[in-house]
């Protein structure tokens, strides 16, 4: 029987950058909480904007944010990885070699960038990822608990991806998470490792655990879910690490599977 739910958010449940989630989603997750199923939303995006988008069953479901970097469950913070503030600082001068590329560090408070001046760009991050947001050219890295930098490129970051993670992939777990987004975090941090604290904390079966994902960053996630969906839309690698293909959001793959899965919980079948 299944008892945990993790799902990515972007490309999965949702296009990229989108504000608001299918209102059916809500009716599904209520269901799926009255029968003792832990739902979680699994993201990039930073946890207050998870949260917002996630309002109506906010204190139902557990946030993995930041690619797996901090997990919450009804506002209280079980885990966070913090990086260490020198490769802060190298990440703040190696991202200026890039142009019309913005970085973004991660905190567990506040998401803080450069690339304030660029409208599109304060619209992307403060209206659709729904971000708590500082744009400083000049952030002072010693003051803030790195938990995620991000490098965005709105034209897309494939040109330079394999370079950035040929350079940092000795000391940080790099995933591209998105066309535009490349995601650097702690080596050991990532979605599928907050699946398995996940497990651990609710002392759930990874045969009891059902995941869906769509990029390279979902992969770990898949890999520790028994059961495991990657939408049509998906990555090749992450449709080789999947069981199973669902319909894309388009045409709400992910949704249809939750109905389908509680419907069978009501009849007693699964």
């Amino acid at each position: 029987m299944i008892r945990l739910i993790a799902t990515d958010v972007d490309g999965t449940l949702v296009e990229e950058g989108s504000a608001v989630l299918p209102r059916e989603l809500f009716k599904i997750i209520d269901g799926l909480h009255e029968h003792g199923i832990v739902f979680a939303a699994a993201s990039g995006r930073q946890y207050r904007g998870l949260r917002r988008l996630f309002l109506p069953v906010a204190d139902k479901i557990v946030f993995i944010s930041e690619n797996g970097a901090n997990v919450v469950y009804r506002d209280e913070e079980l885990y966070a990885s913090v990086i260490d503030k020198e490769i802060v600082k190298e990440m703040q001068m190696y991202v200026k070699q890039f142009p019309n590329s913005y970085l973004t560090l991660s905190t567990t408070k506040a998401m803080h960038s450069t690339g304030g001046f660029d409208r599109e760009y304060r619209k992307l991050m403060e209206e659709g990822y729904h971000n708590d947001m500082v744009f400083n050219e000049d952030e002072d890295s010693e003051t803030l608990k790195v938990i995620k930098m991000s490098i965005y490129r709105a034209a897309g970051i494939g040109p330079f991806a394999q370079e950035m993670a040929e350079k940092w992939q000795s000391r940080l777990n790099v995933a591209v998470a998105g066309k535009p987004w490349i995601d650097f975090m702690n080596q050991g941090t990532d979605k599928g490792v907050a699946l398995k604290f996940l497990q651990k904390h609710f002392e759930i079966g990874r045969e009891e655990t059902l995941a869906f994902g769509d990029n390279h960053n979902d992969i770990g996630m898949i890999q520790a879910a028994g059961e495991s969906c990657a939408v049509e839309t998906a990555r090749t690698a992450v449709k080789e690490a999947a069981k199973y293909v669902v319909g894309s959001y388009k045409e709400k793959g992910v949704i249809l599977a939750l109905q389908e899965l509680l419907d069978r919980l009501g009849q007693g079948l699964a």
